[in-house]
């Protein structure tokens, strides 16, 4: 197990993690303690597989549909994109989004009320972080707030803790199940 070394989070990762799963902090390497280098592998050295990621295409156009699955939720969220931007957090009080993930856990999850915005961009989708209180993370990487990013189809978005991958799916027919 590999320790958090944020002062406020401290969570315990898996070996061979590079950031924390709860807050995204970058995880010490594997440093060599005698020389502080990197140690350096041989090809006989076994670890853990990781597959190369395939980027899924960021096409998006009128027949699309994004599919939002919520990690320890069975039911995704199935988001028809009718508006030019539509926000994603949760409602409370008198705020109302266009993506509410209130059911999912949100408010315990560190998402803000308008955590992020999802704005059609010619024929694509970006993400936007909106300033959240505990950021927007695509694959893992925190984005800068107001600054736009290109969404792909299989791109995971980390809002706080609450982690969705997105989909995209042709002519899908939008009812409750």
């Amino acid at each position: 197990m590999i320790t958090c070394p944020n002062p406020t989070c401290g969570a315990n990762n898996a070996e061979g993690a590079i950031h924390c799963y709860r807050c995204g902090t970058p995880l010490p390497a594997n440093l060599n303690e005698k020389e502080g280098k990197t140690k350096a592998l041989s090809n006989s050295d076994t670890g853990p597989v990781i597959p190369r990621r395939k980027w899924g295409t960021a096409r998006f156009d009128n027949q699309t549909v994004i599919v939002f699955h919520v990690r320890g939720y069975e039911k995704p969220v199935k988001v028809l994109f009718g508006n030019e931007e539509m926000v994603i957090g949760r409602t409370h009080e008198d705020t109302v989004v266009d993506i509410d993930l209130t059911e999912h856990g949100a408010m315990d999850a560190g998402v803000s009320r308008r955590h992020a915005l999802l704005r059609r961009q010619n024929e694509t989708i970006v993400l936007v972080d909106l300033n959240s209180a505990n950021g927007t993370f695509l694959n893992g990487q925190r984005i800068v707030a107001n600054e736009p990013r290109i969404l792909r189809d299989g791109d995971e978005i980390r809002l706080g803790r609450l982690v969705l991958r997105a989909s995209f799916e042709e002519d899908l027919v939008l009812h409750d199940e």
